[in-house]
């Protein structure tokens, strides 16, 4: 996409009037609140990662994250949609979503490092960071300097020792 195509799109719609406005969340009942604006599910990073570990190793979403990451989408582009996602759901707030993203980027790496699957983790490396890449320092300088997953000191042990006895689906992308 062209930086004018961008540009274009972007005026669209910023200019676009199909679109609450603003103060239309006040104006709801209190008693319609949407998933993330009561308590969150989980309060304890170790929770959440087992939640996350219990999700991703089953057969369906493993397939389709080893299918996504084959095909050249980064750990961090999965990462990011499950932990919005996860956010939307009332799963947690938005500091428990910072604190398990890079634990979550390992897990994931380390699942696709198990089933033989190739991987990068944060797109080309050629690529000038943005802005806000380089105010993300562990996420950034950490994830891109990576050659094999290795665990935090702050990941779970016993996420770990499950991590190590996963074994991938006989059906992940044919023979190897």
């Amino acid at each position: 996409m062209s930086d004018a195509q961008l540009d274009q799109d972007f005026f669209r719609i910023g200019t676009s009037f199909n679109r609450p406005m603003p103060g239309h969340s006040l104006t709801r009942s209190p008693n319609e609140k949407l998933p993330f604006e009561g308590p969150p599910k989980y309060t304890n990073r170790t929770d959440v990662l087992e939640y996350y570990f219990e999700l991703f190793t089953e057969e369906e979403n493993y397939l389709a994250i080893m299918n996504a990451l084959e095909s050249g989408v980064s750990v961090m582009e999965v990462v990011q949609v499950f932990i919005m996602q996860g956010f939307q759901q009332g799963l947690y707030n938005p500091d428990m979503m910072l604190m398990v993203a890079e634990p979550l980027a390992y897990m994931i790496a380390a699942l696709a490092e198990r089933a033989g699957v190739e991987f990068t983790i944060m797109g080309d490396e050629d690529e000038k960071p943005t802005l806000e890449q380089q105010e993300l320092p562990l996420m950034n300088q950490k994830m891109r300097t990576i050659e094999k997953p290795q665990m935090d000191e702050d990941f779970p042990a016993e996420l770990s020792e499950k991590l190590d006895n996963v074994k991938a689906p006989a059906s992940l992308l044919g023979e190897r």
